[in-house]
């Protein structure tokens, strides 16, 4: 949410929740909405807007209007895999199993596909100018695409994959791509336990994350909102529980 101050989530239940700090630093729980027992996949939040993909029905999205959540135009897309705001809000951005990166404005735009890919979409991350999406794929494969509003748009700026084509990472244990480094690194695949950090504009391989014998690593957060490389943080999560702080690399412009 926005200012740090709490956590939008989606339960197996179809309960979708808040959890925010009150003044005395607790967590306090509330419901938000409840979208239905059909199998949802991906939860987009923005502000006053929310969006749900389901893969047989498309993308679900409300705008909270006068004090309640209601329900706005459903994008019917079938095989959603990943959704994410971009515009401000004004629009999304999703992908799909069979490999398309697609814009559509919120609530009334036109779907228009931006990329064609060769395999699933399973996450997608947005820079924090709104001008670049990481596109993680199925079988160890990242993109870089620009998505801003020009002739480019859609266009692959770089790829991240071993120099030799092999998946740069350990099929068992994915996890999507992740800016990091105030968007000058991005945190993507893991080889013998070790999540891999890439220059984003050479597409190069600069430092490992070394998370130890047996540790396989599952789940990638950057906490990158300062506008100094050094004040960054990446956080990792492993299967076995282990929760890590790391230190960017600092990288050039």
């Amino acid at each position: 949410m926005a200012g740090d101050t709490g956590v939008i989530s989606l339960g197996q239940d179809g309960l979708i929740s808040k959890w925010t700090l009150n003044n005395q630093k607790h967590w306090q729980y509330a419901k938000v909405l409840d979208i239905g027992k059909e199998e949802a996949i991906d939860l987009a939040y923005m502000r006053d807007r929310i969006a749900v993909a389901f893969p047989r029905l498309g993308v679900k999205v409300w705008l909270w209007i006068k004090g309640t959540w209601q329900p706005q135009r459903s994008i019917l897309r079938q095989n959603v895999t990943s959704i994410r705001f971009v515009e401000d809000g004004e629009a999304l951005l999703g992908g799909t199993s069979d490999g398309v990166l697609w814009h559509c404005q919120v609530p009334n735009g036109t779907l228009r596909a931006y990329t064609f890919l060769k395999s699933k979409v399973h996450g997608l991350d947005i820079n924090s100018q709104g001008t670049q999406v990481l596109v993680s794929q199925a079988g160890g494969r990242a993109h870089l695409v620009n998505v801003q509003q020009s002739d480019s748009k859609g266009k692959i700026e770089q790829v991240y994959t071993t120099k030799d084509g092999e998946p740069a990472v350990d099929q068992r244990h994915s996890f999507a791509a992740s800016f990091a480094s105030t968007g000058r690194a991005v945190v993507f695949g893991s080889m013998e336990n070790h999540a891999l950090v890439w220059d984003k504009s050479k597409g190069d391989v600069v430092c490992s994350l070394d998370h130890g014998e047996d540790e396989y690593v599952q789940a990638v957060a950057s906490f990158d909102r300062s506008t100094r490389a050094e004040n960054c943080h990446i956080v990792t999560g492993t299967k076995q529980g282990l929760l890590s702080w790391w230190k960017p690399p600092l990288l050039d412009n």
